[in-house]
């Protein structure tokens, strides 16, 4: 039974619903602990006490309590603008405190960062856009069937719905964390493929790499400033993964900063180096082509294994690093070294 406790003149309480020598107690349901907080919290210009109870609490107690109303904007900033992982919320959020919930964690469910957007949706999206579409001008030109025209974009479609249903399954996000990180790469990738900078000049990317480096470390520190504290998500992490190992170092914000801002700078040192300018318009077969896919994927995995020291701030040194001679092996040396000890005679060019 909710009880709503009223603040008389003479500064005694009237109850509603009960006796009125029995004690008023408030129920003690999945918002207990709000009520109590909101209970203590006096009305304007009254020593009285008020007690709201479901929805009316929700209304109404955070224009009266500046402490619970405080709470509350924290719990929908961190719900809206950096997101709760579904690991740690169903411990964290109270719902489950009477009955606590059984879940079971694999060692990729651990991440540290925010959860909102899905990184995972959002860079598979963007990064297979360009691949999709380019497929889909193939067999437009060599196709007159409208069914095998759409292949390329249903099976992007069901890759990246089997990638948002992998990471709800895992507890690593929800769905609207997914969904959203699904839309944002769809719209990234259609806006970023026309534009690929391939003809900028070295100094652009070095730029872009230094202010996605310097940017993001002024935005922590005034943020930090403010009072927000974007590491909070490690904590919570650390506190509710069942195994320690499982924790993954490169999940945190700032090693996807150091990610992104060391594939800039490698894009344009590859693109500019003498390697990339010998094999950028021959022509390499089949074979060729296999050689590189093989050749890049053997040297791609002992440099991912180098990369993680123990020590975090060698983590991001060696992640920025490792992340800068990616696209160097991918996109200029192993071309050219294939290229080089494969090609007898010399190949056909193609046209600009």
């Amino acid at each position: 039974m909710s009880v709503i406790i009223h603040p008389s003149r003479s500064g005694k309480a009237r109850t509603q619903g009960a006796s009125p020598t029995r004690k008023a107690v408030l129920p003690l349901t999945r918002n207990s602990s709000d009520s109590r907080l909101c209970a203590q919290c006096p009305r304007a210009g009254n020593s009285g006490h008020v007690g709201l109870c479901g929805n009316a609490f929700a209304k109404i107690c955070p224009l009266r309590c500046p402490v619970e109303r405080k709470a509350r904007e924290e719990h929908w900033r961190k719900r809206f603008l950096f997101g709760d992982r579904p690991f740690w919320w169903v411990h964290e959020s109270g719902y489950y405190s009477q009955a606590p919930a059984q879940v079971h964690q694999f060692p990729s469910s651990c991440e540290t960062g925010p959860g909102s957007p899905s990184g995972h949706c959002m860079i598979t999206g963007a990064a297979l856009w360009p691949i999709m579409t380019a497929i889909s001008s193939q067999l437009a030109t060599r196709t007159h069937s409208h069914w095998v025209r759409m292949i390329p974009s249903l099976a992007y479609c069901t890759f990246l719905l089997a990638v948002g249903l992998s990471r709800i399954f895992l507890l690593a996000h929800f769905p609207h964390q997914v969904l959203g990180g699904l839309i944002t790469g769809a719209v990234l990738g259609w806006l970023m493929t026309p534009r690929v900078p391939t003809e900028r000049e070295l100094s652009f990317y070095g730029l872009t790499s230094l202010a996605l480096l310097l940017g993001a470390s002024l935005i922590y520190w005034t943020l930090f400033t403010l009072g927000l504290d974007l590491s909070w998500s490690i904590s919570l992490a650390s506190k509710w993964c069942e195994r320690p190992e499982w924790v993954h170092v490169d999940s945190r914000p700032f090693a996807s900063l150091s990610r992104d801002s060391g594939a800039a700078l490698g894009l344009g040192i590859a693109l500019h180096s003498p390697c990339y300018a010998q094999v950028r318009r021959a022509y390499m077969g089949h074979g060729q082509k296999i050689a590189c896919l093989v050749l890049a994927m053997g040297l791609l995995g002992p440099l991912d294994w180098l990369g993680h020291p123990p020590q975090i701030s060698l983590f991001y040194i060696f992640n920025f690093l490792k992340y800068t001679l990616w696209p160097c092996l991918v996109l200029a040396l192993v071309p050219w070294v294939v290229y080089t000890f494969s090609a007898h005679e010399t190949p056909p060019v193609r046209s600009s």
